[in-house]
């Protein structure tokens, strides 16, 4: 029962002694891998997100909401983006550049959506003028008739 006893003592304390030595041999995690760099899944998602907005861009084209000038530049800016998320997507996506990724998407969206709601007029055109003539824009009559 003795040799049992010290033998098992002695098993213990050899592998309590070499347990942290073992530890210390485990395969390192990469660096960047750790903080989050190998996020292809975060650039797809930004890559399907401006290919909504060019499309959307190309919907209010066709419905001549936005001038074609309008949309060709809205376009262009989209395209950059796109090539640009493309580009950071291939190695990993840092959390600044996501950032500044997400950031200049919500400035194109709103882009669009000011260039959409404003009608594509410009002051001087008829459908601007009361029936004194004025430009709606600069009258101070609040839409009376002047006699």
């Amino acid at each position: 029962m003795r040799k049992f006893l010290i033998s098992t003592a002695l098993m213990a304390s050899t592998l309590a002694v070499a347990a942290p030595a073992a530890a210390q041999w485990a395969q390192p995690v990469p660096q960047g891998y750790a903080y989050g760099y190998d996020n292809h899944g975060q650039a797809r998602r930004l890559e399907v997100r401006v290919a909504q907005i060019r499309r959307e861009i190309q919907q209010l084209d066709r419905r001549d909401i936005l001038s074609n000038r309008e949309a060709r530049r809205l376009d262009e800016q989209a395209r950059n983006l796109q090539q640009r998320v493309r580009y950071i997507g291939q190695n990993g996506i840092d959390r600044r550049e996501r950032y500044a990724v997400e950031r200049q998407i919500a400035q194109l969206e709103q882009r669009i959506q000011r260039e959409a709601s404003d009608g594509n007029r410009r002051t001087g055109y008829n459908n601007d003028r009361d029936r004194d003539g004025r430009i709606d824009r600069y009258e101070d009559d609040r839409g009376r008739v002047r006699g």
